[in-house]
C-alpha cells in the first residue's frame, strides 16, 4: 500500500467529520460483530462438549485393550508377557488385567421381585494408577471392595432396581450354571453394596457391577484367568492409539487381539468433527449476510465522493490506489469488527457456561452443563473466513472507480 493510501485511510479515522461513525458505518459494524459472536458461541460451545465428552470417555474406558484370540481368556503366562512388553514401551503409563461377564442382578428384598441385566468387571481397586476413573466415579458410598462379597453398583441400575448403598444384591450367572439332578444350576451370590458409580455414561451407569478381582474370578469360576488387559496412555499418545495397537499386534506376532478407543468410538468423534465444521459452513452465511451492508456502504461512499476521486485520478492516481483506499478501510474496520465479535462471543459462551437458568439433561447429552472450548486454530479460522467474505464483499461495488469518467465529474 503506498503513501497515497495510507494518507487517505489516516485521514478516514482521524477527520473531525468522524465518517466512520455514519448510521451505515455503525450498522455495517453491528451486523459484522452480531454474526461473528454468533458463530464463535456456536462453535466454541460445541468445542467445549467435544472436548469434554470425549475426556469422559477415555476416563471411563481404557485406550487400549489386549484380549486372547479366539475364545480363551488369558491365563497368568499371557499376564506375565504382556507385563513385561508394556514396562518397555515409553507410552504406556499404567495397566491393569480385568474380568468381564454377563450377569442377571436381582433385588429380592422388595415385595416384588426387580430383575435387570448387568455387567459384572472385576478389577483391582487398590492399583495407585488404573488405566480408568473408577475411584473418580464414586457418587456416594466407597470406592474401596474390601470384603469378598462388597460391590459398587451403577447408580441407574441402583435406581432402577431400588437399591441404596447399605443393601443385599443377589448376582445370578446363567453362563457358569453347574449340572445337577434337576437340571442345570445358575451360579448365584449375595452382594453387599458399598458405592454407587456414576460416570455420565447411561450405558456404564445403568449396567455395570464393580467386584474385587479376586472375587469376580470366584463368581466367573475362572481362577488365574482374565477377560482382557487394559492399558493406559500417555496424554500426548492417545491420538496413536490406533497406530500402536497395530504396531503392538505385529510385535506380539498376532498372538493377541489389540484394539485401541477409536476402533469403539472412533466413528463417534468423526461425526462430532463433521458436524462442527458443517455447522461453521451454515452459520458463515450469517457473516455473509452482514456483508452485504459492507456493499451498501462502500457504494455510497464511492457515490458521494464522486469529486474527490475525480480530482485524485486527474492529479494522476490510478484505479488501484483508489480501490486500495477503500478495501483498505473496509479491512480496518472488519478487522475491528470481527475481533470484537470474536470476544463478545466467547463472553456470552462463557456466561452461558456460568449460568444455571439453563441446563441441559444428561440422559441425552451425557453432560449436565453447558461446557466452552475455543482454541487458537478455530480463532485463526473464523477470523480467516470472515476476512476474506469481508474483503470480497468490498470488492464488488469498486468496478464503478474504473468506471468515473474525469471529464464529467470535473465539469
Amino acid at each position: 500500500m503506498n503513501k497515497i493510501s495510507v494518507f487517505f485511510l489516516k485521514k478516514y479515522f482521524s477527520s473531525p467529520k468522524k465518517e466512520w461513525l455514519r448510521f451505515d458505518s455503525i450498522f455495517m459494524i453491528l451486523g459484522i460483530i452480531i454474526s461473528v459472536a454468533t458463530l464463535t458461541v456456536a462453535l466454541s460451545i460445541f468445542e467445549g462438549y467435544e472436548k469434554v465428552l470425549k475426556k469422559t470417555i477415555l476416563g471411563v474406558n481404557s485406550h487400549i485393550y489386549i484380549f486372547k484370540n479366539g475364545e480363551d481368556n488369558l491365563n497368568n503366562n499371557d499376564i506375565s508377557e504382556i507385563s513385561s512388553f508394556l514396562e518397555s514401551q515409553p507410552e504406556v503409563v499404567s495397566s491393569a488385567k480385568i474380568i468381564i461377564t454377563q450377569a442377571m442382578a436381582i433385588n429380592k428384598n422388595m415385595s416384588k421381585t426387580r430383575v435387570k441385566g448387568c455387567l459384572i468387571r472385576g478389577i483391582d481397586w487398590n492399583l495407585k494408577n488404573p488405566p480408568t476413573t473408577y475411584k473418580e466415579c464414586i457418587s456416594d458410598g466407597n470406592y474401596e471392595l474390601i470384603e469378598n462379597r462388597d460391590i459398587v453398583l451403577g447408580y441407574r441400575l441402583a435406581k432402577e432396581l431400588n437399591l441404596l448403598v447399605g443393601d443385599s444384591l443377589t448376582l445370578i450367572s446363567p453362563m457358569n450354571s453347574k449340572i445337577t439332578p434337576m437340571g442345570l444350576k445358575p451360579k448365584q451370590q449375595n452382594f453387599h453394596i458399598v458405592g454407587l458409580y456414576r460416570s455420565g455414561m447411561y450405558e456404564y451407569d445403568s449396567k455395570y457391577v464393580f467386584l474385587n478381582l479376586d472375587e469376580a474370578a470366584e463368581f466367573c469360576s475362572i481362577p488365574e484367568e482374565y477377560s482382557m488387559m487394559e492399558i493406559k496412555l500417555k496424554d500426548d499418545e492417545i491420538e496413536r492409539a490406533d497406530y500402536l495397537a497395530y504396531k503392538w499386534t505385529g510385535e506380539f506376532g498376532y498372538k493377541y487381539q489389540i484394539h485401541s478407543w477409536i476402533d469403539f468410538n472412533g466413528n463417534l468423534f468423526s461425526l462430532l468433527k463433521l458436524e462442527k465444521w458443517v455447522l461453521f459452513i451454515i452459520l458463515s452465511f450469517l457473516v455473509l449476510i452482514a456483508s452485504f451492508n459492507v456493499v451498501s456502504t462502500v457504494t455510497t461512499s464511492i457515490i458521494e465522493r464522486r469529486r474527490e476521486l475525480g480530482i485524485l485520478k486527474a492529479f494522476g492516481a490510478s484505479n488501484q490506489i483508489l480501490k486500495k483506499i477503500f478495501v483498505g478501510k473496509s479491512l480496518l474496520i472488519s478487522f475491528f469488527s470481527i475481533t470484537l465479535g470474536q470476544v463478545s462471543g466467547l463472553l456470552i459462551a462463557v456466561f452461558l457456561s456460568k449460568q444455571n437458568f439453563f441446563a441441559i439433561k444428561g440422559d441425552v447429552y451425557f453432560l449436565n452443563k453447558i461446557n466452552v472450548d475455543f482454541n487458537l486454530f478455530s480463532w485463526m479460522v473464523v477470523l480467516v473466513v470472515s476476512l476474506l467474505i469481508v474483503f470480497s464483499a468490498s470488492s464488488i461495488p469498486l468496478r464503478k472507480i474504473s468506471k468515473l469518467e474525469i471529464t464529467e465529474i470535473i465539469r
